[in-house]
């Protein structure tokens, strides 16, 4: 038996020293591998000191990654912000503008209204009903995808004949929407934190100017870095509903 035994224990030793020479490969390539990258890094920086190539400088969101609503919207954070009622509803609206990172509409919580008691609440109204459960409250979108600061903010809004404004408390360029015998506002304004680029307006029978601007600010303060991370957490989870009724049934016009 001892030519089998040994040709047994010779065929395990080379199979543990083929799997042993594989590794050591694999490793020895990605060190390998590592060590072109860190060393392309540093020439690159070598060159950037010399002058010899124009830093490289990364947008926001890299390449066409999309941000998902999920991990714009803190829907919590935003029903408060907003001083809704009701959970808020979030849909994504990013189909409707190619150029954004990411596109979010907000949507007023709470029981929906019947045709009948849409009527009813036109007529209470005077023929203006106001933003009811399910409609767009306002809606935010991210352009991440270029360079972006507060002066081509103010470039942009000056090429379009807007006015900058400061009515958030900070810069911001303002569109103002005539609708009717409404005007509506729309706000575009650059965020350092993220150094994305935001424009917030108000949905179709948004006609609180109020309510817009609170999005806008809302967006400023609650959108930050670790929101438009590769990988970010899902941020969607509402806040508990306040009571059990049927909270924003008929619309204030906010």
């Amino acid at each position: 038996m001892e030519g089998p035994v040994r040709l047994l224990i010779s065929s395990v030793l080379s199979t543990s020293c083929l799997l042993a020479t594989l590794t050591a490969c694999g490793n020895a390539e990605k060190e390998g591998a590592a060590a072109a990258e860190a060393e392309a890094a540093a020439e690159q920086k070598a060159k950037e000191a010399r002058g010899l190539v124009a830093a490289k400088v990364a947008t926001p969101v890299e390449g066409d990654r999309k941000l998902s609503c999920n991990q714009l919207i803190d829907v919590a954070q935003f029903q408060a912000a907003l001083g809704e009622v009701e959970p808020l509803e979030v849909k994504d609206a990013s189909a409707g503008d190619a150029e954004a990172s990411g596109s979010c509409s907000l949507l007023r919580g709470g029981k929906r209204l019947t045709m009948d008691e849409q009527e009813a609440a036109l007529k209470k109204g005077g023929r203006r009903m106001g933003v009811v459960a399910g409609e767009e409250l306002c809606n935010i979108s991210a352009y991440c995808w270029t360079l972006e600061s507060e002066e081509s903010n103010k470039k942009w809004c000056a090429a379009k004949g807007f006015r900058e404004d400061e009515g958030m408390g900070s810069t911001a360029c303002l569109q103002v929407v005539a609708e009717g015998a409404i005007d509506k506002y729309a706000f575009r304004f650059f965020d350092k934190d993220t150094k994305c680029a935001f424009r917030v307006r108000g949905g179709p029978r948004q006609a609180d100017n109020e309510a817009i601007t609170r999005c806008a600010k809302a967006a400023r303060d609650l959108i930050g870095p670790s929101h438009i991370a590769k990988g970010a957490p899902d941020v969607s989870a509402p806040a508990p509903a306040a009571g059990s009724g049927d909270g924003s049934a008929a619309g204030s016009g906010t």
